[in-house]
Parts: structure tokens; C-alpha cells; sequence
């Protein structure tokens, strides 16, 4: 008897920690319409998501402190890489954390992303953002199309398709 629980218990852990690792789907967003997304990035320039039509753009919330987040920070660097030269950026936005903070893990982390400040968890807030890491994925016409919550792969073949897909939607968006 005690062998039978021992093994039930073994494959509940092996579950567990399968579907603790398991990858985050990209979701159709249910929202309405784009939330705003303005403000001042960690070097002090400003950022402003409206500004940015026409191009595929990769919005991520993430913390220092977040373990997951940290995990998918290079992958969101390769998907960058991956698409350079095309109308695509990912841009990160840290949660409500100083920016003398943010400066030493980028640096301590060799990551180059851009960062853009939310100390005071508004645009979380208006993105709804539930919970960390949450990516989103706003196509060339400035509509966000996919939603994410939790850590994802990001230059998989899976993502860069739908990428692709909406980086060919782009020069549609020119002509709005």
C-alpha cells in the first residue's frame, strides 16, 4: 500500500513540475481597443507606443525580481535579433521598479532591450496585466492581437510565424 501512494505521489510531482515549465500559449486579446503606453525609458527618453504605427512591436512586463521574466529576457533579445531591419521591435516595460535597479541588472544581465519605467504600475494597470511575466503582441495598426501570461520561448518557430503574419499585414497599416 505505502509502495502504491509513494508511486501516485511521484507521477502528481512529475505532473506538477511538467506543467509548471510548460510553454505559455500566445492568446487572441479580448480587450478593447490598445491601452496607452507612454513614458520615460531607463536612459530618460521618451517612449510612445502611439508613435510607433507601423511597426509589429513585442510590449513585455516584466521585474528584476521575477525569476520567469528573467528567464525570457534572451529569448526576447533573439526574437529582436531575429527580425532586425524589419518594421519590429520588443519593448519591455519594468514594473514599479527604480531605475537605479533596472540599470545594474541590464547591465549585470548584458541585456539590451529597451526599458521602459512604470514605477507606479499605471500602464500595468490599464493593460490589465495580472500577473508577471505578460507579453503582448500590437500589430502595425497599433491593435494589440495576442496576449501571453507567463514565460514563453520567444524565437521559436511558432512565434516568429505569427510575427511574419503580421509583419506582411504592415504595409496595409500604411495605407490605413
Amino acid at each position: 500500500m505505502a509502495a502504491v501512494i509513494l508511486r501516485a505521489a511521484a507521477a502528481a510531482v512529475v505532473v506538477l513540475a511538467t506543467s509548471a515549465v510548460a510553454e505559455a500559449d500566445l492568446k487572441p486579446w479580448k480587450g478593447q481597443g490598445t491601452p496607452k503606453l507612454a513614458g520615460l525609458d531607463v536612459g530618460g527618453k521618451p517612449y510612445d507606443l502611439e508613435r510607433r504605427r507601423g511597426r509589429v512591436i513585442v510590449v513585455n512586463f516584466w521585474a528584476t525580481w521575477c525569476e520567469p521574466c528573467r528567464e525570457e529576457l534572451p529569448s526576447l533579445e533573439r526574437l529582436q535579433r531575429a527580425r532586425e531591419g524589419k518594421a519590429f521591435e520588443v519593448v519591455s516595460v519594468n514594473f514599479g521598479e527604480q531605475p537605479e535597479r533596472i540599470r545594474k541588472f541590464l547591465e549585470r544581465e548584458f541585456v539590451e532591450l529597451p526599458v521602459i519605467l512604470d514605477r507606479d504600475k499605471e500602464a500595468a494597470g490599464r493593460w490589465k496585466v495580472g500577473g508577471l511575466p505578460m507579453t503582448f503582441i500590437v500589430d502595425a495598426r497599433g491593435r494589440v492581437r495576442y496576449q501571453v501570461y507567463g514565460e514563453r520561448k520567444w524565437d521559436d518557430a511558432a512565434t516568429l510565424a505569427v510575427v511574419d503574419k503580421l509583419l506582411a499585414e504592415a504595409p496595409l497599416a500604411a495605407g490605413r
